[in-house]
């Protein structure tokens, strides 16, 4: 009991220190510093990647198909596609996974913007209830944030479009306006290459989903019109199909080829075909995994500023043993044990790991928490002290581009247990780093030390 009130009493007066030895000593706020400074980074860094991963998955999951059909051969034009998704629906283990499958249009374009042409991605998709898609309860279809009520009502039966409502903005499309889209429409040939249809669309609404490449670059039609546009008659060129979960995508595809090899379904469908089938984690599968690859280089970039205070705090406990060398021999010589030592200047290390990992903890999730407005606060300050020194010749800057980021605003995804990992590891680390200096302590011998002190 006594052994143990000592070693608090000998640590907590340690700690304290001096501004030679101790918490105050330039070595052990540097160290703090670098700790507090590499622990907060680390979880803001993560918190963005995290972000942009969910944001990522949420947006794709929302904006276009989980699982394509296409025909290989033959122009890519897909026949009878209500009977193929009657066969695929009457399977039971994807009848209760897939929430939407309809025949779909996907094809480049282009929308003429005065003297330049504008290159989008067309999508037809089939539209049963006008109201339900005003409504966004079409689970097929983006949310619609803004449209013309009178309008939209022949969004089935008129040359009506659906455009992103980030391309409207930055091309000044305002509801109403009627765009000319050009696309293929019609098949290919060495002769005469391939012919192209061409008809103007009224703008009668606008959608969201959050990911800056769709916002951007789709535009919706409806079905029928689609189908009369690309001169496909009663055809699509895709099957789009939208499953309830993520994990369901491989298993789901597995079925749909293994329905496919079925030889019925071809005397079902009435002609011979080869379909491909991809998943949207295929599509993106690059993406993902740079994005993976970037995230980790990154924290290990990140977590070497902790390793680098880690090594600081070598110091500065061994600054501490060398200042308090007489004391050490004295404590020995009154009985205090090697191992007493050792847990004095092992928890003095300990005790900054905690502190820095506190302070960079809480600091972290308030900046990731507030990342938006530092962020836009620094553009404003960046942007505003440039124009000062430069007027007009001044371009303003966007810390985050939309173009290279995809996304409307930042997305941050604060994980408690990733920061309870940093700071646990940041304070094992510390300990570590005490502990080298503090064997050496443990093993000083009291007489030398006193007669030499």
């Amino acid at each position: 009991m006594f052994r143990g009130s000592l070693i608090f009493l000998v640590t907590s007066r340690y700690i304290r220190g001096s501004r030679v030895a101790g918490l105050l000593s330039l070595k052990s706020r540097l160290s703090f510093i670098v700790m507090a400074v590499g622990v907060s980074l680390l979880i803001v860094v993560l918190s963005i990647f995290n972000g942009f991963q969910r944001q990522v998955k949420e947006s794709l999951w929302q904006g276009g198909p989980h699982i394509t059909v296409e025909n290989k051969f033959d122009s890519g034009d897909i026949k009878n596609y209500e009977k193929i998704i009657a066969w695929l629906s009457r399977n039971p283990y994807l009848k209760d996974r897939i929430v939407s499958i309809g025949g779909s249009i996907t094809s480049h374009g282009l929308i003429q913007n005065t003297n330049s042409f504008i290159p989008i991605m067309v999508r037809a998709l089939p539209v049963e209830n006008i109201h339900d898609l005003v409504g966004n309860k079409l689970t097929n279809f983006p949310r619609i944030v803004h449209h013309s009520r009178e309008e939209i009502a022949r969004y089935n039966v008129e040359n009506q479009v659906l455009i992103g409502k980030e391309m409207a903005g930055i091309y000044d499309f305002d509801l109403g306006a009627n765009l000319t889209m050009a696309v293929p429409g019609g098949r290919f040939s060495l002769g005469k290459g391939v012919d192209v249809s061409i008809k103007t669309f009224r703008t009668v609404g606008f959608f969201k989903t959050g990911y800056y490449n769709y916002d951007t670059h789709y535009v919706f039609l409806s079905l029928p019109v689609a189908q009369k546009f690309f001169n496909l008659k009663d055809s699509v060129n895709q099957i789009a199909i939208k499953v309830k979960s993520l994990d369901d995508l491989q298993n789901c595809k597995k079925e749909i080829l293994k329905e496919f090899r079925n030889p019925d379904f071809e005397n079902e469908i009435g002609y011979s075909a080869s379909f491909s089938v991809r998943t949207i984690a295929e599509e993106q599968e690059n993406f993902f995994t740079a994005l993976k690859l970037e995230k980790t280089i990154i924290s290990i970039i990140v977590f070497l500023f902790i390793i680098l205070a880690a090594l600081g705090m070598v110091a500065s406990v061994y600054s501490l043993v060398r200042a308090k060398r007489k004391s050490i021999g004295v404590l020995k010589a009154l009985g205090l044990p090697s191992s007493g030592v050792l847990l004095i200047f092992t928890l003095n290390a300990m005790v900054v790991g905690v502190l820095a990992s506190l302070v960079g903890g809480v600091s972290g999730i308030f900046i990731a928490s507030n990342l938006e407005t530092i962020v836009n606060g620094l553009s404003e300050l960046i942007n505003m002290v440039g124009y000062y020194f430069y007027h007009s010749e001044w371009t303003n800057v966007e810390l985050v581009p939309k173009d290279v980021y995809y996304f409307d605003h930042i997305p941050v995804d604060i994980d408690i247990s990733f920061i309870f990992m940093v700071t646990t590891a940041a304070t094992i680390l510390s300990g570590i780093a005490g502990y080298f200096p503090a064997r050496w302590a443990a093993g000083l011998n009291p007489v030398d030390t006193i007669r030499n002190d």
